[in-house]
């Protein structure tokens, strides 16, 4: 599952054409305003923005008529839905009939597992009588955005629709800043039944030149600190999460406790990447505005300490997701803390410690760490074009919106969902987790999601950004780059392979 959830898998290296994806041109990113939020809400909006609205929603529903093809009988009756793993299937299949009042019928097939095996699951068929198709095609080598990108492209020449797409944080700009991707206000998803969602959960799918919000998540991603109770009873005399806590609070204190687990054979953290998030979220400008790459401060600041706990011994020189770097998540790995947001925990802490729902994952606890972060993170759009929107805005409602499934969803994946209502009954009723002492992590995590903002940090380039600045780094790390302004110059030049438009 680590495999298929990475945010960082694969390089952003296809920008679409022309009018249908404008984010591959200008990617100033500031979406502290969305209309979908509910505190901008309250403030109302104007009736020159509503009379705007209303004209775009009109456009649209006719632009199939005027420049495309009309779908076919086929298509009308056909629910599809692109994605790069099983997991938004298996939440829909199991979470959307006890929320929705449409038709759903069921069906039965066999999943095909990692390790080779089948497991049988219970699908939907179809709802309302439409059937659903699913378009898998797995991220490895950014083949899941080429495959996006090209059925997207031939969208409106198509009598044969998408309905449904899935994006990651890391490249949301890529399609929200466009053409390609509906208003979620526009297909019947109110500003009401997003009241409970995070802030920074509809800035990411904000588009930022009409502030649209055009794609709405179920879960929220915010991050905590994974400790091993076990090297934290022995090294620091405590294992309790707020004792533990006081021990890395800050980056100083961080490298103390450092050398104190170095002095009995634990490594800090795992690798090279470990804490990147906790910087990257900080920033204080995006990768790129108005074409013009800009490295801000905290890449640096990440760098320098990455290197300092290198030189120093402090990790264990592993890179994320690699062999080394899964080991030191097993009970005796020698690696004490490890970062990881909601899905982290669930699908990869879990599975590394021993298995799901094993005993292991009793071996980790969770503090908040030096900084507040967020990582990761599925978001569901409607296709522009799309003739099933009216199901496509329920699936958005019962999903991301509905309280009783949210708090079913945490309760059965150990996912923090994104709805505040959800969380609070959850935590008000004495949720346990399978950590430690089944602690109740939602608590932090509640603490720490209202902490993001993400206001003028997102950019269409970040994928690319981030892993061609981890890559050029790592080479200074390992002795490959002199200095960090040698890595600095390497990272630009990859930049310019990668992104010829922009100023670097």
């Amino acid at each position: 599952m680590a495999n298929l959830k990475r945010v960082l898998a694969g390089a952003l290296s296809l920008c679409m054409v022309g009018s249908m994806l404008t984010a591959c041109g200008d990617s100033s990113s500031s979406s502290d305003s969305s209309k979908k939020d509910s505190s901008s809400a309250a403030s109302g909006s104007s009736s020159a923005a509503d009379s705007s609205t209303a004209e775009s929603k009109a456009d649209r529903q006719n632009t199939a008529e005027l420049h495309g093809k009309a779908s076919s009988e086929e298509s009308k009756k056909t629910l599809r839905i692109e994605c790069w793993n099983t997991e938004f299937r298996e939440r829909l299949e199991k979470y959307y009939p006890k929320g929705t009042k449409m038709e759903i019928k069921t069906n039965e097939y066999e999943k095909k597992n990692d390790d080779g095996t089948t497991t049988k699951m219970t699908g939907i068929e179809s709802i309302n009588g439409v059937k659903i198709e699913w378009i898998q095609t797995a991220n490895e080598g950014n083949a899941y955005q080429t495959k996006l990108d090209e059925d997207l492209k031939k969208q409106k020449d198509s009598d044969n629709k998408v309905d449904m797409f899935l994006i990651e944080a890391d490249y949301a700009l890529k399609y929200i800043n466009g053409d390609v991707a509906l208003s979620v206000q526009d297909i019947g998803v109110t500003e009401d039944d997003l009241k409970e969602q995070y802030k920074y959960t509809k800035d990411v799918a904000t588009d930022t030149k009409t502030n649209e919000l055009k794609g709405v998540s179920w879960q929220a991603t915010p991050g905590l600190l994974m400790y091993n109770t076990k090297y934290a009873k022995d090294v620091l005399g405590t294992d309790e999460p707020d004792k533990v806590q006081e021990f890395v609070k800050d980056w100083d204190t961080f490298k103390d406790t450092a050398k104190k687990m170095k002095d009995k054979g634990i490594a800090m953290v795992s690798g090279y990447d470990d804490t990147y998030r906790l910087f990257s979220n900080n920033v204080k400008a995006p990768w790129v505005t108005d074409n013009k790459l800009t490295i801000d401060d905290q890449y640096k600041a990440w760098a320098e300490m990455t290197k300092e706990f290198t030189d120093n011994g402090w990790n264990n020189k592993t890179s994320l997701w690699d062999t080394a770097w899964a080991a030191g998540q097993k009970p005796d790995g020698k690696t004490f803390a490890y970062f990881f947001s909601t899905w982290g925990i669930a699908f990869t802490l879990e599975g590394n410690a021993g298995g799901a729902g094993a005993d292991q994952i009793g071996t980790w606890a969770a503090c908040p760490g030096p900084q507040s972060y967020f990582w990761g993170g599925t978001w569901i759009c409607g296709a522009i074009d799309s003739d099933n929107t009216d199901i496509v805005a329920d699936i958005m409602k019962v999903m991301t919106c509905n309280k009783d499934v949210m708090k079913s969803i945490t309760e059965g994946e150990q996912d923090y969902t994104n709805n505040k209502a959800a969380i609070k009954e959850l935590i008000d009723g004495g949720y346990k987790s399978r950590l430690h002492n089944g602690q109740n992590h939602l608590v932090l995590l509640s603490e720490n999601a209202d902490k993001i903002d993400l206001t003028n940090k997102l950019s269409a380039y970040d994928q690319g950004c981030n892993e061609k600045f981890q890559a050029a780094m790592a080479d200074w790390y390992k002795g490959n780059t002199k200095s960090y302004d040698d890595a600095v110059a390497a990272f630009k030049t990859e930049i310019k392979k990668l992104y010829a438009n922009l100023e670097v």
